[in-house]
């Protein structure tokens, strides 16, 4: 399978997670929906037959600088794309960029605005430079060009210990924001210790939680906040109830912490499986397979099931499923 950048990845993601239903005031900016956790954004972009939606760039009394980097970042890819793009997937994908830069432009402003974190212009030039240079391959369903230096040091948390806060992104690096309260400041601390108390703050749309962990950790090394409290990460073999809990390199595979399924491996649902693989459970005998993704033309019934896209326009019925077809999207295959 032909390797998505980030970038592009990224943008369906975001877009169908997001746009018209992600943007909250900037004084209190709380979004529950992290981008990331959609099928679409391991299957390429949801592109119909319909016409495109167009998402033009919203004009903001946010930073000019801020909205420029936005821009330009998730712009990085237009050039490699056009070499492999139908016009029609181009400016699709081209649309998508301008919404994924829109809520790029939301995020980054809204943790500016109380002058607690800044924006630091040179590491964005350089994350511009590097999106453009080196297509970047996505290795999970959150991963973010936030999360690769020298992006995710575009913006740089000023509070030290002791001091208010709103969000972790707000505090010098290592440091969490720990209680705060729409409308209530917390306090930037180190994190917390096993059996402390905790809190996973989802701050924006592409600024995630996976983006922030790394210089802005729930809990202390080791740990991972369950929602109240800092526990053990759970060890290959040991029972989970999500990713989050287990040891570092480990997922919560059928109920169990271990490496993600290889092709034929046994699993019930896509995450069960390495990431850009899903859950076949076409055959319809109990557990589901991890298999490749289809290519053009081949049968589907969701995008998580092609490379590129599952096309529904010259549907078939069999019995209660309705088939589609897989087809490319930006050599996709």
């Amino acid at each position: 399978m032909p390797s998505r950048s980030l970038a592009f990845a990224v943008v369906s993601t975001l877009v169908t997670i997001c746009v018209g239903a992600c943007h909250s005031t900037p004084d209190e900016k709380v979004n529950a929906s992290d981008a990331g956790t959609s099928v679409l954004a391991a299957s390429g972009a949801p592109l119909t037959d319909a016409a495109p939606r167009v998402y033009p760039i919203i004009p903001d009394a946010g930073r000019a600088d801020v909205r420029a980097f936005c821009n330009d970042a998730y712009s990085a890819d237009d050039e490699r794309l056009a070499t492999k793009c139908t016009p029609k997937d181009l400016n699709v994908n081209k649309g998508m960029a301008r919404a994924a830069a829109n809520l790029c432009a939301d995020d980054m402003n809204s943790a500016v605005l109380h002058a607690r974190a800044s924006f630091d212009a040179d590491a964005a030039k350089h994350c511009v430079d590097m999106l453009r240079s080196t297509p970047l391959e996505r290795t999970s369903q959150d991963d973010t060009l936030f999360g690769h230096y020298p992006c995710d040091s575009v913006l740089v948390g000023s509070q030290p210990e002791g001091q208010p806060c709103r969000f972790s992104v707000e505090c010098k690096e290592g440091l969490a924001c720990e209680g705060y309260g729409i409308g209530v400041d917390g306090v930037c601390k180190k994190p917390p210790k096993l059996g402390d108390a905790c809190i996973i703050q989802r701050f924006g749309n592409i600024l995630n939680v996976a983006a922030v962990e790394p210089h802005h950790p729930a809990c202390a090394a080791g740990l991972w906040c369950d929602g109240s409290k800092c526990q053990r990460r759970v060890a290959a073999g040991g029972s989970c109830g999500g990713t989050a809990s287990c040891a570092a390199g480990l997922a919560c595979v059928m109920g169990k912490c271990n490496k993600p399924g290889a092709v034929g491996a046994k699993c019930n649902v896509t995450a069960d499986c390495a990431f850009g693989i899903w859950c076949d459970h076409t055959a319809g005998t109990g557990d589901g397979v991890c298999a490749n993704r289809r290519g053009a033309g081949e049968l589907c019934t969701s995008p998580e099931m092609c490379k590129g896209r599952c096309d529904m326009t010259n549907s078939v019925d069999a019995g209660a499923v309705r088939w589609g077809h897989c087809a490319d999207v930006c050599s996709s295959g």
